[in-house]
């Protein structure tokens, strides 16, 4: 028994040097050490548990035949119901099972991975029941393209994560849950998962990595090839520092992809092929089929569709023992589409086959995140004399808004601005045809809605019916346009603009965040800090003569006024008389004859022992009063002013 600490404390040891640094050498070298000693003096169990610590790292490090091995070894000399081998036995059915999903045997996985999860419920060992979840999410049930299961035993991992105090495991599911909500892309549910990726993770180690790779991935979705591109930075750094070849293989795919977006093909191709030389280096199937994949990709755009075909022939070969459905669907698409940019006759037969995949695995986002490959698939085969392509490409519309879109963020408080996601519309498109001003009037309407009359009577009431109707068209469309550029007709649905001849609604999704409504609550919570850091600036001053705006500025302006009112005078009420002094300025800045900004700039002076200052305050607003309105300053100024001589 004396040593049995000796090598649980090194495998301890071990893993935490793992989850720390992910430095794969020094951990699988203590691992070993742990081994030997075990092997030397220890009991079955430890001889086990040894056994399975180090092909947990000869697992990290693409050797999965010798993982494998010690695996099955470690299960030969357990138990699955004695107290002293239980866990341990558990831990080398996770391995076998993580092995066997490497070398495509998805069968076999997922039933070591159920029988692991089965155990650790019998046994009540929660960080057992943990990962036998979080790996069938992740082995089983993601390379299947099943993603609302993946997504459920993932979200179970995570509660037994947190219910029981698991803080340090938790970021695996976390992972997962990330990639599972961008790849459906449900975008916002998968920045969520990432920042709570981003709180638990070291800064240093594998989580932090996947969350740059998963940001990365993200703002790709939304365009933004810059901070893509910076994440992908970060996520390097780390992969080249620990040498975890997950890692090194997904950054170097995602630079493939990034400067493919970027139309840099020379330096995507030169990094998909690092990527296969790596993979060739350590092996890893899946990861090779995706890197084929996007070299396939390249090799179409640079005009070699025989080489394309070639690569995502070899791909779903690789997918095909795993039953890899979302991959495959994908490769549908890409074929659909070179062939139909071809012209050639087998165009007609793969949409359909991709059209297929698509719907019997309800992969609809699919279209959505390849947009410009699919939508003008659709546009072109409905308009097919076949009536199997036409009712195939007709059946997908009413899908196209089932993935959630990326959040519209909206300033309008100084000047319109407007990003969908993190990408920001061009403020050109919002000129256009007035779509800015219709955007505005829809944001400040309950609802989002507005019917045919409200929309001629606030933007065009000077047109007779048929120049409004052409005007609503012009402007309904415009906006279509400035928020979903893709779309390439009228007969694909909006997913942020519902419009028919009658009315027009906007739907914002959640997340988003318009500064105007920000603003109001701040006001009505009475946090008048944050509601006067907001205001930069009257609302849409561009339409500063629209009457459909005039009044619902003015209420802003006079919010805002209240703001500084109230924050000069608790600058007052703390002695903080220079505070309180710039603020009362500001207002009076902007609202000249205000009595309460005066009384405050005039009661800040006196604070400060410059009663001239207050003086000409007073002085100030009753020459501006007598001039502007006709009266005199109230009786309580009048006041002060007589006990500042």
């Amino acid at each position: 028994m004396g040593d049995e600490k000796p090598v649980a404390d090194l495998i301890a040891e071990s893993l935490a040097l793992e989850r720390a640094t992910a430095d794969m050498g020094a951990a699988l070298k203590i691992a070993r050490q742990a081994q030997a000693l075990a092997d030397a003096q220890g009991s079955p169990a430890e001889q086990a548990a040894a056994r399975v610590a180090v092909a947990r790292f000869r697992f990290r490090m693409g050797q999965y035949a010798a993982a494998q091995e010690l695996a099955e070894q470690a299960l030969a000399i357990t138990t699955p119901f004695a107290d002293e081998t239980a866990a341990v036995h558990i831990d080398a059915l996770l391995m076998l099972g993580m092995c066997t999903s490497e070398n495509g045997e998805m069968a076999a996985t997922e039933q070591y991975y159920r029988q692991a999860a089965d155990l650790a419920r019998e046994i009540a060992h929660p960080l057992f029941r943990l990962r036998a979840l979080h790996n069938l999410a992740t082995g089983v049930y993601g390379p299947r393209g099943q993603f609302d299961l993946a997504q459920a035993s993932d979200e179970e991992a995570c509660q037994v994560a947190r219910q029981h105090g698991l803080h340090e495991w938790l970021y695996f599911p976390l992972i997962t849950l990330a990639w599972n909500f961008q790849t459906s892309g449900q975008t916002q549910r998968a920045r969520n998962v990432l920042e709570e990726l981003q709180r638990v993770s070291s800064p240093e180690a594998g989580g932090m990595a996947y969350y740059e790779l998963y940001s990365a991935q993200v703002d790709m979705d939304e365009g933004c090839l810059d901070t893509y591109l910076d994440h992908l930075g970060r996520a390097r750094t780390i992969a080249e520092r620990t040498g975890d070849p997950g890692l090194n293989v997904e950054f170097r795919l995602g630079l493939s992809r990034g400067y493919r977006l970027a139309g840099q093909l020379a330096q995507a191709r030169a990094w998909v092929e690092d990527a296969l030389a790596f993979i060739g280096r350590v092996g890893y199937p899946s990861k090779q089929a995706e890197a084929l994949v996007e070299r396939g990709r390249l090799a179409w755009l640079q005009g070699d569709c025989a080489a394309a075909e070639a690569d995502w022939w070899q791909a779903e070969h690789l997918f095909l023992p795993s039953n890899a459905a979302y991959e495959l669907a994908e490769i549908a698409l890409l074929r659909a589409a070179m062939l139909h940019q071809q012209e050639l006759p087998d165009a007609p037969r793969a949409w359909l086959d991709c059209t297929r995949q698509v719907r019997e695995r309800g992969y609809y986002f699919l279209l959505q995140r390849e947009r410009s490959l699919a939508y003008p698939l659709i546009a072109a085969y409905l308009n097919s004399p076949d009536p199997a392509l036409s009712e195939a490409s007709a059946a997908l519309l009413p899908h196209l808004q089932d993935a959630p879109p990326p959040p519209l963020r909206i300033h309008l408080l100084g000047q319109m601005q407007a990003w969908q996601g993190k990408r920001p519309i061009p403020r050109q498109e919002l000129r256009l045809r007035r779509a800015g001003e219709l955007l505005g009037l829809l944001l400040t309407t309950p609802g989002g809605m507005l019917t045919f009359d409200q929309v001629s009577e606030a933007l065009c009431s000077d047109k007779d019916l048929d120049a409004a109707q052409h005007f609503y068209h012009h402007a309904t469309s415009a906006l279509r346009r400035a928020l979903e550029p893709d779309l390439p007709d009228k007969r694909f649905p909006s997913r942020y603009l519902e419009v028919d001849e009658g009315c027009v609604r906007l739907r914002l999704p959640p997340g988003s965040w318009i500064d105007n409504a920000v603003f109001e609550e701040h006001c009505l919570r009475k946090e008048w800090q944050a509601a006067a850091d907001l205001y930069r600036g009257d609302f849409l001053p561009e339409f500063r003569y629209a009457d459909w705006a005039a009044a619902y500025r003015e209420r802003l302006s006079e919010r805002y006024h209240e703001a500084l009112l109230a924050l000069a005078q608790a600058r007052l009420d703390a002695g903080d008389f220079s505070a309180a002094l710039e603020l009362a300025r500001r207002l009076m800045a902007r609202d000249p004859w205000h009595e309460g900004a005066a009384g405050a700039a005039m009661r800040a002076c006196l604070g400060l022992n410059d009663r001239s200052a207050a003086r000409r305050v007073y002085k100030r607003l009753e020459k501006t009063l007598a001039d502007e309105l006709g009266v005199e300053p109230p009786a309580e100024l009048q006041a002060l002013y007589r006990a500042c001589k």
